[in-house]
């Protein structure tokens, strides 16, 4: 028996969060209906894909093998449909979009609005990560077209420039007086060159807070709480005004892209959806 699309889908999904529940969670399916689907594709391809413990799930050197075959597998079945579609003249088909959190707040919005009104059968699922994670994951084939800051060059990639941004520190314009917290994702790299260059000098004895979310930091912020470091772009949606800290402070350069591999190109609906994504911002 032929494994179907759904059961290589599923299989993919796991295989990526090693969790079953999380992952019934995001296909939108009851854990029952996954365990089964998980034991049908294993039943058919005739090997032990996962060991399973109560920690999660942990790919065989079978299952690790079939993932290498299922992304293309996957891949020349949706061309097959969308063939089809397109034989018809439907724009149709669905793609994962991958973004930081943050920057789906300025790009994804603009994207929507496009879609509903030139291509309503296109089909979405977003992917929220960091700008590098994300790139892997769109030349791993796990995610087929995101919006990226300060992409890493690759073979595999396509990259266009669709905007820019510079991250810098910023103060709540209504407080005189702040005291001397910093709240920052350190894990951004853009970050990390700011306080390198600075947090020996200008802010010696400062507090850091570390946060992973940068609205939290900007909200901290517009309340008095202390400075943040930010792009622009997410500093200036604060409900309550931001206003640069010191101009004399260094600032850091982002340019993004949206990017995506060359086989996004090869049906009808990724054509499309590449050139409603590539509006500038």
């Amino acid at each position: 028996m032929i494994a179907t699309a759904t059961e290589i889908e599923n299989f993919i999904e796991v295989y990526q969060i090693q969790h079953i529940s999380k992952a019934a969670i995001r296909l939108g399916i009851t854990q029952p209906s996954l365990t089964q689907s998980l034991q049908k594709l294993e039943e058919k391809v005739g090997a032990k894909l996962f060991y399973r413990s109560k920690q999660g799930l942990t790919a065989t050197q079978e299952g690790h093998l079939f993932y290498d075959r299922a992304r293309s597998l996957l891949d020349n079945w949706r061309d097959v449909g969308n063939q089809f579609l397109e034989s018809r003249n439907v724009i149709a088909g669905k793609f994962r979009v991958g973004c930081h959190p943050s920057v789906a707040c300025y790009t994804l919005p603009s994207l929507f609005s496009q879609i509903n009104e030139h291509a309503p059968n296109i089909e979405i699922e977003l992917v929220h990560d960091f700008s590098r994670k994300i790139t892997e994951q769109i030349i791993s084939y796990q995610v087929d077209l995101g919006f990226v800051v300060n992409p890493v060059r690759h073979l595999d990639l396509v990259l266009k420039k669709i905007g820019e941004d510079e991250v810098q520190f910023w103060k709540s314009k209504t407080v005189a007086t702040v005291p001397q917290r910093i709240f920052a994702d350190t894990n951004l790299k853009q970050v990390e060159a700011l306080l390198t260059k600075t947090i020996q000098k200008d802010f010696k004895n400062w507090t850091l807070v570390p946060t992973s979310s940068l609205e939290t930091a900007r909200e901290l912020t517009a309340q008095g709480h202390g400075v943040c470091i930010l792009p622009t772009r997410v500093a200036r949606n604060a409900k309550d005004p931001l206003t640069i800290y010191m101009k004399s402070l260094p600032t850091f350069h982002d340019e993004i892209y949206l990017a995506y591999r060359k086989e996004v190109l090869s049906s009808q609906a990724g054509r499309a959806l590449i050139k409603l994504a590539s509006n500038p911002i």
